[in-house]
């Protein structure tokens, strides 16, 4: 079966140095989460073969923490992931995780929010999760039927689990 794992970037700071969003860094909590979410990965779970991450300095940042945690991986960045809608992720992952049993995409909201829709099967959320509320250094994890990404399809697969950081901390995740 097909694993994708969604983390949308670890908590920045309100405004870059040069006003840019593009520029934001990951303020102390968005490093900790960042770095709590890859040990939690490399400790409890299948571990991903490929991580898509936007340019962004935040995804970049929260890519490389995980990565830290989480080594073996195949990475790469993609620009489109920047201020994405769902279908364009959706392409993201098809594109570069075509081959791939386990992918893992770092990004921004609302295009993550709407990839999970797009992804989920009418009957997918097996724990009755609220996708609507994702903030930084949330984590999301799918299954599919199918065993690579070139072969899956929008609206067939399931929420298997949803964590906020303020969950990871209660849970000891």
């Amino acid at each position: 079966m097909a694993r994708l794992y969604i983390l949308r970037h670890g908590k920045t700071e309100l405004v870059s140095a040069t006003g840019i969003d593009f520029d934001r860094n990951l303020v102390q909590r968005g490093e900790r989460n960042s770095t709590q979410i890859g040990r939690m990965i490399a400790d409890h779970m299948p571990k991903p073969q490929l991580i898509i991450f936007s340019p962004a300095n935040r995804t970049r940042q929260t890519a490389e923490l995980v990565m830290r945690e989480v080594p073996d991986a195949d990475s790469i960045e993609d620009r489109r992931i920047y201020n994405a809608q769902g279908e364009t992720l959706f392409d993201v992952i098809t594109d570069h995780g075509f081959d791939y049993e386990r992918v893992m995409i770092i990004g921004h909201n609302p295009g993550l929010i709407v990839l999970m829709h797009l992804l989920m099967a009418e009957d997918g959320n097996r724990g009755s999760h609220s996708i609507v509320d994702f903030p930084s250094a949330s984590f999301a994890e799918m299954l599919f039927e199918p065993d690579t990404f070139g072969q899956v399809n929008l609206d067939s697969g399931v929420l298997m689990r949803l964590l906020r950081p303020r969950e990871m901390t209660t849970t000891g995740a």
